[in-house]
């Protein structure tokens, strides 16, 4: 008799029940029927509105197997050396944690609503930044309380300068980095691309949690090369450059270092 393979069990740290409400709604009835038949899941639990309060860990997980499914099957997904603009996944060492809240100075929490996952593999940096309530484990907003996208690039930028200007040491190291980049000239770096100079914040920020193993499958943001200051003092002729990618996860699990490069 046959029976279909069970998929491995994964420890979630981070799952976007809005990314998955929002992809899951574009998927065609027909095609979620043969997907939700592909991967052993009910077709009614995953149709659950997670953003109405149907938070079950069942639907949760449901309605991620199979936007992850139709993702595979219908884009491009990219790895940490070449994401694309679609979707790309990975497997790699990062720290965590969470900065404050950006452009909603009146935010009614402690300040600390958006949550960052940073890494380094053979040379590329991965920045993955989202709303802290997707953490598994957090409260979810209450009803009356004011919500902001902490997943939208504006956002992300607002929270990664606000933390900048906010700790002395960043602030000071960000300030050379662009007076070494632009050559001291102001007009130079007025006329550069905002979203690489935000790309260039992200990945001077430092998160002090323990080094831990995760996959993920995040959408593109902002990519391209970034200063690697860590190299400086070796390269006295010039910077030297690293790729880099500042995205927003749909998931994000706890990971084997013995997986394989993404």
């Amino acid at each position: 008799m046959f029976r279909r393979k069970k998929p491995p069990l994964r420890y979630f740290l981070y799952v976007s029940d809005s990314k998955l409400d929002m992809l899951f709604d574009q998927i065609d009835p027909a095609q979620r029927r043969r997907i939700s038949i592909d991967v052993g899941v009910n077709l009614k639990v995953a149709s659950l509105n997670l953003r109405q309060g149907n938070r079950s860990a069942v639907a949760r997980m449901a309605k991620l197997r199979m936007v992850e499914r139709y993702i595979d099957l219908h884009h491009q997904v990219g790895t940490v050396y070449n994401p694309g603009t679609d979707y790309f996944r990975g497997a790699m060492p990062m720290r965590w944690g969470w900065f404050g809240h950006g452009l909603d100075p009146d935010s009614p929490t402690d300040g600390h609503d958006t949550v960052f996952f940073r890494g380094d593999l053979k040379n590329h940096t991965v920045v993955l930044a989202g709303s802290r309530r997707h953490v598994l484990g957090e409260e979810p907003a209450a009803e009356n309380r004011r919500l902001t996208s902490w997943s939208a690039t504006p956002n992300i930028m607002a929270v990664i300068a606000e933390h900048i200007s906010a700790n002395p040491p960043l602030g000071k190291l960000w300030r050379r980095l662009r007076a070494s980049d632009f050559k001291g000239s102001e007009a130079a770096a007025a006329a550069h691309d905002p979203l690489e100079v935000g790309l260039e914040w992200a990945t001077v920020v430092k998160l002090s949690g323990p080094l831990q193993w995760v996959e993920f499958l995040a959408v593109p943001l902002v990519q391209g090369n970034v200063t690697d200051h860590t190299s400086r003092d070796e390269h006295p002729g010039g910077p030297k450059w690293t790729p880099a990618i500042l995205a927003t996860p749909l998931y994000v699990a706890l990971a084997t270092q013995d997986d394989p490069d993404p």
